[in-house]
């Protein structure tokens, strides 16, 4: 039995967790075939954009406690299975969130590695790490920063407690909070939205907000390289051309 429900809409291809034994928790299973969906759809020309969600109410858990190993090397390559996951979500097509439920743990981690996160009145959020005495994971210390600040990023990691809907928005956790029946649909409109130009354009885009910059200089650099690369493509050539035509009417 699959662990992740796979569905296109239009270009976006929507996955959603399914162990409702363990509320969705990272299974090695659910691991190997989410590594596989989103690594897929990062070649695949008929996906645009990635939804990403969870089956019977809640998002995800977080790890699965009881596949936990203290062996190093199991540890490592289970981890790493994910951390393959969050490369290509934070670096590759556009992803969205869609949140109800529980987003715990790993699944907290799995949220904020989207560049949009929808959630209904339901969803909550939870670095509950400290519970197991682990560190938080998959990026968490990086995406969290970037999204609410040092600050705020501190006090939910090392507070652990549970936030709802409600303050998740007011600390900028969400980007929109609507009801059940539209989460998905809202979902996915957001993912077009966001895939809607070109795909070079997007990984350029993507690669400048994931490096980030200690500096103004480096910033600079890193966009006149992109500037020079994209200035010489085929894509760029393409848009100069229709907007001259435009103007030119």
């Amino acid at each position: 039995m699959t662990e992740l429900e796979k569905e296109m809409s239009d270009g976006v291809l929507v996955l959603r967790m399914n162990v409702p034994a363990k509320k969705n928790a990272l299974t090695d299973g659910l691991r190997a075939e989410l590594r596989q969906a989103i690594l897929a759809a990062q070649t695949d020309v008929s996906v645009r954009a990635i939804v990403l969600g969870g089956a019977g109410g809640t998002f995800c858990s977080g790890g699965d406690i009881a596949a936990m190993t203290p062996d190093p090397e199991i540890a490592r390559q289970r981890m790493g299975i994910l951390h393959d996951v969050v490369r290509a979500l934070v670096t590759g097509k556009p992803s969205v969130a869609a949140v109800m439920g529980d987003a715990f743990g790993a699944g907290f981690s799995l949220a904020m590695c989207c560049d949009q996160i929808v959630a209904d009145p339901s969803a909550r959020f939870c670095a509950s790490f400290s519970r197991m005495c682990l560190p938080p994971d998959l990026g968490l210390s990086w995406t969290l920063q970037r999204r609410v600040g040092a600050s705020r990023a501190g006090r939910l990691l090392l507070g652990g407690r549970v936030v709802d809907a409600q303050e998740a928005a007011s600390l900028m956790l969400v980007d929109d909070i609507v009801d059940a029946d539209s989460l998905l649909p809202v979902a996915i409109d957001r993912a077009t939205e966001l895939s809607q130009f070109a795909p070079l354009y997007q990984t350029h885009v993507r690669a400048l907000l994931a490096a980030g910059a200690n500096s103004l200089h480096e910033a600079l650099e890193s966009e006149m390289r992109s500037y020079l690369a994209l200035l010489a493509s085929p894509e760029h050539a393409q848009a100069r051309t229709a907007f001259m035509n435009r103007r030119s009417r």
